[in-house]
Protein backbone atom coordinates (compact mmCIF):
# COMPACT_ATOMS: atom_id res chain seq x y z
CA UNK A 1 0.00 0.00 0.00
CA UNK A 2 2.87 2.19 0.86
CA UNK A 3 4.34 1.27 -2.17
CA UNK A 4 1.20 2.51 -4.42
CA UNK A 5 0.95 5.69 -2.51
CA UNK A 6 4.76 6.49 -3.45
CA UNK A 7 4.20 5.46 -6.76
CA UNK A 8 1.25 7.77 -7.17
CA UNK A 9 3.22 10.93 -5.91
CA UNK A 10 5.86 10.21 -8.05
CA UNK A 11 3.87 10.13 -11.14
CA UNK A 12 1.88 13.45 -9.62
CA UNK A 13 5.35 15.09 -9.49
CA UNK A 14 6.54 13.87 -12.81
CA UNK A 15 2.50 14.40 -14.45
CA UNK A 16 1.27 17.48 -12.81
CA UNK A 17 0.99 19.89 -15.48
CA UNK A 18 -0.48 17.17 -17.31
CA UNK A 19 -2.97 16.11 -15.22
CA UNK A 20 -3.83 19.61 -14.86
CA UNK A 21 -2.79 19.98 -11.13
CA UNK A 22 -0.49 22.86 -11.88
CA UNK A 23 -2.23 26.37 -13.47
CA UNK A 24 -0.31 27.08 -16.82
CA UNK A 25 2.24 30.02 -15.81
CA UNK A 26 0.51 33.31 -17.49
CA UNK A 27 2.37 34.77 -20.38
CA UNK A 28 3.23 38.76 -19.33
CA UNK A 29 3.79 40.62 -22.55
CA UNK A 30 5.44 44.09 -21.85
CA UNK A 31 4.09 47.42 -23.65
CA UNK A 32 5.82 49.64 -25.07
CA UNK A 33 5.61 53.26 -23.96
CA UNK A 34 5.29 56.23 -26.68
CA UNK A 35 7.17 58.63 -24.96
CA UNK A 36 5.48 61.62 -27.03
CA UNK A 37 2.36 60.24 -26.79
CA UNK A 38 3.40 59.99 -22.64
CA UNK A 39 4.25 63.77 -22.35
CA UNK A 40 0.81 64.84 -24.59
CA UNK A 41 -1.47 62.75 -21.85
CA UNK A 42 0.66 64.61 -19.00
CA UNK A 43 0.46 68.00 -20.69
CA UNK A 44 -2.72 67.84 -22.75
CA UNK A 45 -5.20 65.05 -21.61
CA UNK A 46 -5.58 65.77 -17.99
CA UNK A 47 -6.02 69.26 -18.45
CA UNK A 48 -9.57 71.31 -18.44
CA UNK A 49 -11.04 72.71 -21.57
CA UNK A 50 -10.31 76.21 -20.44
CA UNK A 51 -6.67 75.49 -20.42
CA UNK A 52 -6.05 73.39 -23.37
CA UNK A 53 -7.78 76.44 -25.41
CA UNK A 54 -5.21 78.58 -23.87
CA UNK A 55 -2.02 76.21 -24.17
CA UNK A 56 -3.42 76.18 -28.10
CA UNK A 57 -3.81 79.96 -28.54
CA UNK A 58 -0.17 80.79 -27.18
CA UNK A 59 1.34 78.16 -29.50
CA UNK A 60 -0.36 79.95 -32.05
CA UNK A 61 0.95 83.41 -30.74
CA UNK A 62 4.56 82.13 -30.90
CA UNK A 63 4.17 80.97 -34.67
CA UNK A 64 2.32 84.16 -35.40
CA UNK A 65 4.76 86.11 -33.75
CA UNK A 66 7.72 83.95 -35.35
CA UNK A 67 6.09 84.61 -38.94
CA UNK A 68 6.33 88.48 -38.23
CA UNK A 69 9.91 89.39 -37.11
CA UNK A 70 11.03 86.91 -39.78
CA UNK A 71 9.29 89.09 -42.29
CA UNK A 72 9.60 92.13 -40.62
CA UNK A 73 13.78 91.63 -40.73
CA UNK A 74 13.66 90.77 -44.44
CA UNK A 75 11.90 93.78 -45.33
CA UNK A 76 14.31 95.57 -43.33
CA UNK A 77 17.26 94.05 -44.96
CA UNK A 78 15.77 94.62 -48.95
CA UNK A 79 15.27 98.17 -47.44
CA UNK A 80 18.74 98.31 -46.71
CA UNK A 81 20.15 96.63 -49.99
CA UNK A 82 17.78 99.41 -52.25
CA UNK A 83 19.61 102.11 -49.97
CA UNK A 84 22.76 100.80 -51.01
CA UNK A 85 22.05 100.27 -54.35
CA UNK A 86 20.91 103.84 -54.63
CA UNK A 87 24.22 105.08 -53.50
CA UNK A 88 25.74 102.66 -56.26
CA UNK A 89 23.73 104.59 -59.07
CA UNK A 90 24.84 107.67 -57.81
CA UNK A 91 28.42 107.01 -57.59
CA UNK A 92 28.61 105.41 -61.16
CA UNK A 93 26.52 108.88 -61.85
CA UNK A 94 29.63 110.95 -60.82
CA UNK A 95 32.38 108.13 -62.22
CA UNK A 96 30.66 108.56 -65.75
CA UNK A 97 30.57 112.52 -65.50
CA UNK A 98 34.63 112.40 -64.09
CA UNK A 99 36.02 111.40 -67.74
CA UNK A 100 33.83 113.99 -69.80
CA UNK A 101 35.70 116.82 -67.37
CA UNK A 102 38.63 115.03 -67.92
CA UNK A 103 38.23 116.11 -71.90
CA UNK A 104 37.14 119.19 -71.07
CA UNK A 105 39.97 120.22 -69.05
CA UNK A 106 42.27 118.44 -71.55
CA UNK A 107 41.14 120.93 -74.49
CA UNK A 108 42.09 123.45 -72.77
CA UNK A 109 45.16 122.84 -71.35
CA UNK A 110 46.39 120.68 -73.90
CA UNK A 111 49.35 118.72 -72.74
CA UNK A 112 50.81 119.95 -69.82
CA UNK A 113 52.42 117.76 -67.52
CA UNK A 114 50.06 118.50 -63.94
CA UNK A 115 47.30 117.96 -66.40
CA UNK A 116 48.52 114.29 -66.85
CA UNK A 117 49.54 113.67 -63.63
CA UNK A 118 46.13 114.60 -62.04
CA UNK A 119 44.13 112.83 -64.83
CA UNK A 120 45.90 109.70 -64.11
CA UNK A 121 45.32 109.55 -60.39
CA UNK A 122 41.77 110.31 -61.22
CA UNK A 123 41.19 107.97 -63.54
CA UNK A 124 43.05 105.44 -60.90
CA UNK A 125 40.47 106.60 -58.40
CA UNK A 126 37.57 106.17 -60.98
CA UNK A 127 38.59 102.74 -61.47
CA UNK A 128 39.17 101.37 -57.79
CA UNK A 129 35.83 102.44 -57.20
CA UNK A 130 33.82 100.66 -60.30
CA UNK A 131 35.87 97.40 -59.24
CA UNK A 132 34.21 97.82 -55.12
CA UNK A 133 30.66 98.44 -57.16
CA UNK A 134 31.09 95.31 -59.16
CA UNK A 135 32.05 93.16 -56.03
CA UNK A 136 29.08 90.81 -55.07
CA UNK A 137 27.40 91.91 -51.48
CA UNK A 138 25.93 95.76 -52.35
CA UNK A 139 25.09 96.38 -48.52
CA UNK A 140 29.06 94.99 -47.36
CA UNK A 141 30.29 97.36 -50.37
CA UNK A 142 28.46 100.42 -49.41
CA UNK A 143 30.02 100.49 -46.20
CA UNK A 144 33.47 99.59 -47.33
CA UNK A 145 34.14 102.72 -49.53
CA UNK A 146 35.06 105.15 -47.22
CA UNK A 147 38.96 104.57 -48.68
CA UNK A 148 38.18 104.64 -51.92
CA UNK A 149 35.85 108.09 -51.75
CA UNK A 150 38.97 109.60 -49.86
CA UNK A 151 41.37 108.86 -52.80
CA UNK A 152 38.94 110.02 -54.98
CA UNK A 153 38.27 113.41 -53.30
CA UNK A 154 42.25 113.91 -53.22
CA UNK A 155 42.75 113.58 -56.54
CA UNK A 156 39.39 115.10 -57.96
CA UNK A 157 40.32 118.17 -55.78
CA UNK A 158 44.01 118.59 -57.06
CA UNK A 159 43.12 117.48 -60.91
CA UNK A 160 40.23 121.01 -60.04
CA UNK A 161 43.18 123.35 -58.46
CA UNK A 162 45.21 122.76 -61.87
CA UNK A 163 42.36 123.01 -63.99
CA UNK A 164 41.13 126.42 -62.45
CA UNK A 165 44.21 128.63 -62.51
CA UNK A 166 42.96 128.94 -66.07
CA UNK A 167 40.50 131.97 -66.55
CA UNK A 168 39.04 130.73 -69.29
CA UNK A 169 38.42 126.73 -68.83
CA UNK A 170 36.96 128.02 -65.53
CA UNK A 171 34.07 130.46 -67.25
CA UNK A 172 33.74 128.03 -70.41
CA UNK A 173 29.54 126.59 -70.18
CA UNK A 174 31.20 123.25 -70.75
CA UNK A 175 33.24 123.26 -67.52
CA UNK A 176 30.32 124.80 -65.27
CA UNK A 177 28.09 122.49 -66.56
CA UNK A 178 30.17 119.86 -65.63
CA UNK A 179 31.10 120.78 -62.37
CA UNK A 180 27.53 121.68 -61.24
CA UNK A 181 26.39 117.94 -62.22
CA UNK A 182 29.41 116.56 -60.18
CA UNK A 183 28.38 119.05 -57.44
CA UNK A 184 24.79 117.96 -57.31
CA UNK A 185 25.86 114.20 -57.60
CA UNK A 186 27.50 114.54 -54.53
CA UNK A 187 24.84 116.19 -52.46
CA UNK A 188 22.51 113.46 -53.60
CA UNK A 189 24.92 110.59 -52.44
CA UNK A 190 25.59 112.41 -49.48
CA UNK A 191 21.85 112.33 -48.81
CA UNK A 192 21.42 108.92 -49.58
CA UNK A 193 24.49 107.79 -47.49
CA UNK A 194 22.15 108.83 -44.20
CA UNK A 195 19.11 107.38 -45.38
CA UNK A 196 21.17 104.00 -46.06
CA UNK A 197 22.47 104.90 -42.27
CA UNK A 198 18.87 104.95 -41.25
CA UNK A 199 17.95 101.77 -42.53
CA UNK A 200 20.85 100.58 -40.99
CA UNK A 201 20.65 101.67 -37.83
CA UNK A 202 16.84 100.29 -37.67
CA UNK A 203 17.23 97.35 -38.81
CA UNK A 204 20.24 96.55 -36.03
CA UNK A 205 18.38 98.04 -33.66
CA UNK A 206 15.31 96.08 -34.11
CA UNK A 207 17.56 93.02 -33.74
CA UNK A 208 18.74 93.93 -30.37
CA UNK A 209 15.08 95.00 -29.20
CA UNK A 210 13.27 92.18 -26.72
CA UNK A 211 11.50 89.41 -28.51
CA UNK A 212 12.75 90.47 -31.65
CA UNK A 213 16.19 89.35 -30.31
CA UNK A 214 14.97 86.02 -28.70
CA UNK A 215 13.15 84.85 -31.91
CA UNK A 216 16.62 85.80 -34.20
CA UNK A 217 18.21 82.84 -32.09
CA UNK A 218 16.30 80.70 -34.30
CA UNK A 219 16.67 82.69 -37.73
CA UNK A 220 20.58 84.10 -37.58
CA UNK A 221 20.03 87.32 -39.19
CA UNK A 222 23.17 89.21 -38.66
CA UNK A 223 23.86 93.30 -38.27
CA UNK A 224 24.68 94.95 -41.30
CA UNK A 225 28.12 97.90 -40.76
CA UNK A 226 27.00 101.16 -41.57
CA UNK A 227 28.25 103.55 -43.50
CA UNK A 228 31.15 105.24 -42.40
CA UNK A 229 33.96 107.75 -43.98
CA UNK A 230 37.38 107.91 -43.73
CA UNK A 231 39.01 110.95 -42.27
CA UNK A 232 39.73 113.48 -44.95
CA UNK A 233 36.61 111.63 -46.64
CA UNK A 234 33.46 113.06 -44.57
CA UNK A 235 33.10 116.44 -46.67
CA UNK A 236 32.76 115.96 -50.28
CA UNK A 237 34.99 117.51 -53.16
CA UNK A 238 34.73 121.14 -53.18
CA UNK A 239 32.78 122.17 -56.51
CA UNK A 240 32.85 125.85 -57.17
Amino acid sequence: MNEKLHMNRIIKKLYARELGLIEATPVVRIRRVNPIALIRQQLWSRHSAAVRVAMFALFMAMISAAIYYYNAFTINVYKVKMEAAQIDVQLQRRNDLIPNLIAVVKEYMGYEKNVFMHTADVRSAVKSIEETLRKPGTVAGAAALGAKELEMTSALSKFQAVAEAYPALKASDAYQALMKELSDTETRIAEMRINYNKAVTFYNSRLNMFPANLFNLAFSFSPIMAFESEQGAKSSPKMK
